[in-house]
């Protein structure tokens, strides 16, 4: 299974938290407001990387795994990422899905991104989606050469009645849930359930493994 998680680690820039502002993300995630949740991400996420070293790979992921259970709606996420064969899994092939997904993600951003390079985050529009209850953020990482990239995040009411993130559009408009879909497709139809968890827990270990840049 190929990963493209150019992305992915983009958008995992935003997700982290920090011990120092765990208050003011509660405080955002209890009021349902989504770009709240978002601008204490960019906080959280500055302070995570800036102790990045001195907390190593071990206490950046202790750090961001509750805040990413927290945020996203992670069961909706691995639904659309598997895409139709999620409905023909069992009960325990779905718990295993979604436990190695859950891992997979956190290691990433734990891995990935570690320091601070001088980025910085704006936080934009919000558009309502009455229709299907959703909100979209549109917001902006402003890399360390002062390039921007867009990144969009869309919410949704999760089962705790709580705004949850199930979609994140880099450049605005690709999906990385459609993208997800697209690198699990050959592996769920060639092996269903048990190859995408063995495929994702080999890529945890290959990331884990990856040397410092």
């Amino acid at each position: 299974m190929t990963f493209n998680r150019r992305g992915f680690l983009i958008a995992a820039a935003m997700l982290a938290v920090g011990t120092g502002i765990s208050t003011s993300y509660a405080a955002a995630q209890d009021a349902g407001d989504p770009k709240a949740i978002v601008q204490s991400f960019y906080d959280a996420l500055m302070e995570t990387m800036k102790q990045g070293d001195e907390l190593g790979f071990d206490g950046r992921y202790k750090k961001l795994e509750p805040v990413i259970r927290k945020t996203f709606d992670e069961q909706v996420m691995a639904k659309i990422a598997v895409g139709s064969s999620w409905t023909n899994f069992s009960a325990d092939d779905k718990s295993k899905v979604l436990d190695v997904f859950d891992r997979y993600m956190v290691t990433t951003y734990a891995s990935r991104f570690k320091t601070y390079k001088g980025q910085s985050f704006e936080v934009g529009e919000v558009k309502e989606l009455p229709a299907d209850k959703r909100t979209l953020v549109e917001t902006k990482l402003i890399r360390s050469n002062g390039q921007p990239v867009s990144l969009n995040y869309l919410f949704r009411p999760g089962a705790d009645g709580g705004m949850k993130i199930i979609d994140v559009y880099y450049s605005g408009a690709i999906s990385e849930m459609a993208r997800m879909r697209s690198d699990f497709s050959a592996t769920v139809t060639e092996g269903g359930a048990a190859a995408l968890v063995a495929a994702l827990e080999k890529k945890i270990v290959d990331i884990k493994n990856e040397p410092d840049q």
